[in-house]
């Protein structure tokens, strides 16, 4: 704990904390001018933001949220949205991310939702600060990342506009560091593996596959160092394989869900350079964005031009220096050079987001703007670390105290100015209106479908027990044109005259009905269907919009299910992926792990002789990076 004190790393975990604190402030606290020219503030921390989003999100928290509590059921459909909509194996929704577990149960939705994001952006925050003293930043260039990391126009635009599943972007940092530091440790890939596992669970349809990009292309970017091809072919097959099982509870069910529904997206969008650095240095612009289909939100990501400035000014550096560290400053400078040609799109001549839109999951992945979140976070470590290197210098040339002394401070005033000029521009757009809040108490056991409703109102249905065929998802999902609408019985006979029907029991994931038919009929419910719907009698009729049974006379009563499909097999491959990570947390030492790369060579008939010597052994995973000069 002394030389925790004494070495300063308290003072820039205060600065990622109040760097937090300060930005996230408009979504507890809202201040606004009034139409008389008076700043009014007002508490918004009870409230979401007034975008369809939020909304959204808001909806499926809530719609997972009273299947838990209120029914003891787990979140795999959801009556209330779209006619009713698969919930679990929804690729978005933020079931099962550790903050949905852990506040469910006693924070209402917008406070959950927001206490989310304040955990995501300190996650991030650290994580750059992790990743800059991991390669020799000071404190000052360690807050300097996390500023633009965490306090970019693309988390202020997209978390404010409400993609809750946006937020694992901001585990990057984290990837990275786990990644890199594996090559002298391969117990580091648990790290980059348990993260993107993460990001899956809590619904990262962006971030799990662009964050892939990232460390696929740090890794191609490396492979002309022998030492780190020879690290790699253990690292990689460990971060594979533990990112696989770990992930396994949700990425399975929504494979297989995604395989029934594929969503295909056009290649429909680009940029140019120009419009990616407008995109970096815009303090203001108008919503529309001539030129392309979508809206300037979606492009956003004021960072600033001083960052930018020594963005540029580091990859002349890189190119241009011959010692030691210059491989290393390039593979970061490559990598932030291949995400910003990402986030091109689909470019005239050769498109690298076009080639990955050839690959499966990324043919569902439609804007390429988005890839511009990784290449800020790469533009944070590359000019962090052009300051650091700066430093380094003047240090070799055993400059007057009084000048190091006067850059350091110089380092200070630029984390603080580009810290205060982030949280000033991008953070009022956390929180864009305030829509009531949601009511609490128990949901109701009633339900039915009413059409024709705001949908401002729809966060609040799940507790009201109403649905609507409204439809605001990212799959393809089209509601059965044969929904009704009104209060009533929510289940009918076809045809009338064959008999009746009668509801005993309503939850979101299970309904329990009597039939007496007279003959051969088929049960209707005021619901969609879907390949995880059972019935414990009769057929389900999946060729139909409803959820159809076709049923033998008699006196009945059938019980319908819904589960998620592969959720079983899932769990138990997360559970296998937690106990290989921790076999290889304690198995998997350097020394070790170099028998077993000798091993491999022999078995290719590769000379050993040919790989250099491995790295000293590391005491442990998670022991502390290198002092910084």
């Amino acid at each position: 704990m002394r030389t925790w004190l004494r070495d300063g790393r308290w003072i820039s975990l205060v600065a990622c904390v109040a760097l937090v604190v300060a930005f996230a402030a408009p979504t507890a606290w809202q201040c606004v001018a009034s139409p008389d020219g008076h700043r009014v503030c007002s508490w918004v921390l009870d409230r979401t933001p007034s975008t369809d989003d939020w909304r959204s999100f808001a909806g499926a928290w809530e719609a997972a949220r009273i299947s838990l509590r209120d029914f003891h059921q787990w979140p795999s459909w959801n009556p209330y949205h779209c006619g009713g909509v698969p919930l679990y194996q929804d690729p978005q929704t933020p079931v099962p991310g550790v903050m949905f577990l852990l506040t469910f149960g006693w924070l209402p939705t917008p406070v959950a939702m927001k206490l989310w994001l304040y955990v995501h952006l300190l996650v991030g925050a650290l994580g750059a600060r992790a990743l800059l003293r991991h390669h020799g930043a000071n404190i000052p260039e360690q807050v300097f990342g996390a500023a633009l990391v965490t306090a970019c126009g693309f988390c202020s635009e997209h978390f404010g506009g409400g993609h809750l599943s946006f937020t694992p972007f901001l585990f990057l940092p984290w990837a990275l560091l786990g990644h890199r530091r594996a090559l002298a440790d391969a117990r580091w890939s648990v790290l980059t593996a348990a993260v993107l596992a993460m990001a899956v669970w809590e619904g990262g349809t962006y971030p799990v596959p662009l964050l892939i990009v990232a460390l696929a292309a740090d890794t191609i970017l490396r492979l002309g160092d022998p030492a780190a091809r020879r690290a790699f072919a253990v690292t990689l097959p460990l971060t594979g394989g533990l990112f696989a099982l770990l992930a396994g509870v949700r990425l399975l069910p929504v494979l297989l869900w995604l395989r029934e529904h594929p969503r295909l997206m056009p290649l429909d969008d680009s940029m140019t350079v120009a419009e990616v650095v407008l995109a970096w240095t815009a303090r203001a612009h108008e919503r529309p964005f001539p030129g392309h289909i979508f809206v300037w939100p979606e492009y956003g990501d004021y960072i600033g031009a001083i960052p930018v400035a020594l963005f540029v000014a580091a990859v002349v550096a890189a190119f241009a220096r011959r010692d030691d560290g210059a491989r290393d400053r390039r593979v970061d400078v490559g990598v932030a050079i291949a995400l910003v040609w990402c986030a091109l799109g689909n470019i005239p001549g050769f498109s690298l987001f076009g080639l990955l839109h050839e690959l499966p999951v990324y043919r569902s992945l439609r804007v390429p703007s988005r890839f511009l979140y990784p290449a800020t976070v790469l533009l944070a470590l590359v000019a962090g670390r052009a300051l650091a290197d700066l430093r380094a210098l003047l240090l070799d040339h055993r400059p007057r105290r009084a000048l190091l002394r006067a850059f350091v401070a110089l380092e200070c005033a630029l984390a603080l100015g580009v810290a205060i000029d982030l949280v000033a521009v991008n953070s009022p757009r956390l929180q864009v209106g305030a829509d009531p809040p949601i009511p609490g108490g128990r949901a109701s056991a009633a339900f039915h479908q009413e059409g024709g409703g705001d949908y401002w109102r729809w966060p609040t249905y799940p507790v009201r027990g109403i649905g609507t065929p409204v439809c605001y998802v990212a799959f393809d999902w089209t509601p059965a044109p044969q929904l009704w609408q009104g209060e009533g019985p929510q289940q009918r006979v076809e045809p009338a005259d064959g008999g009746t029907a009668r509801s005993l029991a309503w939850t979101p994931n299970a309904l329990r009905i009597e039939v007496d038919l007279a003959r051969p009929a088929t049960l209707v419910i005021n619901q969609n269907t879907d390949s995880g719907w059972n019935t414990s009698l009769g057929t389900i009729d999946r060729a139909q919009g409803l959820l159809r049974v076709d049923l033998p006379a008699g006196r009945h009563t059938v019980t319908l299910t819904h589960a998620v499909r592969g959720l079983w097999a899932g769990a138990l491959l997360t559970l296998l992926g937690m106990l290989a990570s921790a076999w290889v947390l304690r198995r998997a030492l350097p020394g070790r792990v170099d028998g077993w790369r000798s091993a491999l060579s022999g078995r290719l008939f590769v000379p050993d002789s040919l790989n250099p010597a491995p790295p000293e052994p590391s005491p442990s995973p998670i022991g502390p990076p290198p002092p910084a000069a």
